[in-house]
């Protein structure tokens, strides 16, 4: 019996009541674990699906839990799965955690999904922010910052050359807005001082944007992905610091969406690999006169968090992971 290992340990969106009592069955298993029905992350739930048609399909399937796995528990494995990833690893235990992370990836003889050199393409935002735009895909303006070595006076060019009058900053391996800065009236003392600090908290690399004012007003559409097929689609907005969630209603830029969105997974699987699952994030507004929403791909998650305006609105997404995962593994 071959197994799979399914690297969980985020902590994090607990699933619903809701949820628990239509699947109460499957993530009961959780309990092994010490995992009980008041506190479910949704990476716990989607080794649930994993671990039961795992099961079926005559695999053994077993947690790896993200912040404390060894090369030698990877190597018990004959396949890897990642839902906590490499941003996470970061945010437990730092750049030194992150690094132990990728290198038992990258050394482990078990097969991973998705594989150790996409997980660090995605993560390094400027390499795949780079080819989208050799693929001719839209993209914000952005300037790339290496925090070892940095002319602040460049930087200020590309500012003024683009005529940013407000800026932000956000580090790879940020997540959840950490590391997130906007900046008004950018200049080179305001742009030092808080790379310095990004410096400080150990990011390596960070991107600088144009603050996009119609970007919260028109919301960024989150498509997600699973077995290279469209499953369903979300606007998100924030008020207040909280996320706001709604249906998308312009149909037209729905199907738009879904079909760069196709594209760019298709350049992917012959470029990389064939992804598991897969959420595109669509945002608003590259300068153009003649249309007030010329959406461009904000974001790529290939790892992406699932929470609960997620599953709530198509609840297939854990169990479609699963199936897919069990699929390829078998083809």
């Amino acid at each position: 019996m071959k197994t799979i290992g399914v690297v969980i340990g985020t902590n994090d969106e607990p699933v619903t009541d809701e949820y628990y009592s239509k699947n109460e069955k499957t993530l009961s298993k959780l309990e092994e674990i010490d995992i009980f029905s008041d506190y479910i992350p949704y990476d716990y739930a989607i080794f649930a699906e994993i671990k039961r048609v795992g099961e079926k399909n005559n695999y053994e399937v077993i947690p790896l839990f993200g912040d404390e796995f060894t090369l030698s528990d990877a190597n018990k494995c004959d396949y890897i799965f990642s839902v906590f990833e490499g941003v996470y690893s970061f945010m437990v235990g730092g750049i030194e955690r992150y690094t132990k992370y990728m290198n038992i990836l990258k050394k482990t003889k078990a097969k991973v999904y998705p594989s150790q050199k996409i997980q660090e393409f995605i993560i390094k935002k400027h390499k795949y922010m780079k080819y989208l735009v050799d693929k001719g895909y839209k993209i914000s303006p952005t300037y790339f910052i290496n925090l070892k070595r940095y002319n602040v006076d460049t930087i200020m060019k590309f500012i003024e050359k683009n005529d940013f009058k407000e800026i932000i900053i956000k580090p790879e391996l940020g997540a959840f807005k950490t590391g997130f800065k906007r900046i008004n009236n950018p200049t080179k003392k305001k742009i030092t001082d808080y790379l310095l600090k990004l410096k400080k908290q150990n990011y390596l690399n960070v991107l600088l944007q144009s603050f996009i004012g119609e970007f919260n007003k028109y919301g960024e559409i989150k498509t997600y992905w699973s077995g290279g097929k469209f499953l369903y689609a979300y606007r998100q907005q924030w008020l207040d610091g909280e996320g706001v969630f709604s249906e998308v209603e312009d149909k037209q830029l729905l199907r738009e969406c879904k079909v760069t969105g196709k594209k760019l997974l298709d350049d992917l699987s012959k470029d990389f690999e064939k992804l598991i699952h897969c959420r595109i994030d669509f945002a608003c507004c590259i300068n153009n006169d003649n249309r007030c929403r010329e959406f461009f791909i904000n974001e790529i998650e290939i790892c992406p968090t699932i929470g609960t305006e997620d599953y709530e609105l198509d609840g297939r997404a854990y169990k479609l992971i699963a199936n897919n995962l069990i699929r390829e593994i078998s083809s």
